[in-house]
């Protein structure tokens, strides 16, 4: 029997290449940053070959790392399915994907408060990496979508809405900026890996000039937000996933917000455009139930404190 690595390696490698990240992987598998970093090096050191490269201060897979992460991705969702199928009884199940930052903020409550009502539908969250590798990882039967400044005028089939995205550039009151007129200037602006286009976009909708000094990029939405708190510059985020921030002034937005009507939405997967019964309700039920505010901000029903029961993360 050919010899394999340390399992937990492996698992290390699938988060990884999932998310995009040590940080991001750190996260899903509940494991703290150095932890996989030593992981991920104890499965280099075991294979004998260049798994990952360093550039600048991200970590990315090789040619040879990215093939064995899509063998492991693979391997690992079918395990998943096939232990499903043998403990599940008579339970179904829903695949949703959606970006980590949006699953932790809004989509982990949203599916407890459907448990309730629903208690024989599991709904798995397929969290999507930075480059967004589905690809590789299975199908899903749901995706959703609220970054209308990335995918301007990007339109989906059988797409329903769940309300208006509010976004704008935010930043910590403490931190240096200057608005005069049409012209927002700061020192630093953070992007977001692979949505970099935001803020041209933003700035050409708006009609607002954007100076800086320099930029920095983020693997992670959650990451640039929290970089942004911590007064280390501006970024553009939308107003549920920064709700608390903004109400508690930890968080401005010199510029306001532009509105995306009907832009946080949600529609079938490519591999799977005619619905399951079971995928179809949760759609039909996060239309009924699950609207954002007017204001653009979570309604009130997703902070109540349901019990976790049924949700999970697919990772």
């Amino acid at each position: 029997m050919d010899k394999l690595p340390p399992l937990t390696s492996l698992a290390a490698l699938e988060a990884f290449f999932r998310t995009g990240s040590v940080g991001g992987a750190a996260d899903l598998l509940g494991r703290t940053h150095s932890a996989i970093s030593k992981q991920l090096h104890q499965l280099q050191d075991h294979s004998g070959t260049e798994l990952f490269i360093r550039r600048g201060l991200q970590l990315e897979l090789t040619s040879d790392g990215r093939l064995l992460a899509e063998t492991v991705a693979r391997s690992m969702d079918e395990m998943r399915r096939t232990y499903t199928t043998i403990t599940g009884g008579g339970r179904t199940s829903v695949t949703i994907a959606a970006s980590s930052t949006f699953a932790r903020q809004w989509l982990i409550p949203t599916i407890a408060r459907f448990n309730i009502e629903y208690p024989d539908i599991d709904v798995l969250i397929r969290v999507m990496g930075a480059r967004d590798l589905r690809r590789a990882e299975g199908p899903v039967d749901l995706v959703t979508s609220w970054d209308r400044l990335k995918y301007l005028n990007v339109e989906y089939d059988q797409a329903v809405s769940l309300g208006d995205v509010h976004m704008g550039v935010v930043l910590a009151p403490s931190y240096p900026f200057e608005m005069s007129g049409k012209t927002l200037t700061v020192q630093t602006i953070l992007h977001r890996r692979d949505a970099e286009n935001s803020w041209e976009n933003w700035s050409r909708l708006s009609g607002i000039t954007v100076i800086r000094e320099r930029e920095l990029t983020f693997d992670l939405s959650s990451l640039a937000f929290e970089a942004v708190e911590r007064g280390m510059g501006a970024t553009i985020a939308p107003k549920f996933l920064i709700e608390k921030e903004l109400k508690s002034s930890s968080l401005i937005a010199p510029a306001g917000f532009l509105t995306f009507k009907d832009g946080l939405l949600i529609y079938p997967a490519a591999e799977r455009p005619k619905l399951s019964k079971p995928a179809r309700l949760l759609r039909d039920w996060m239309v009924a139930n699950a609207q954002l505010d007017a204001d653009g901000f979570i309604a009130n029903a997703a902070h109540q404190p349901w019990p976790f029961t049924s949700a999970g993360v697919d990772w």
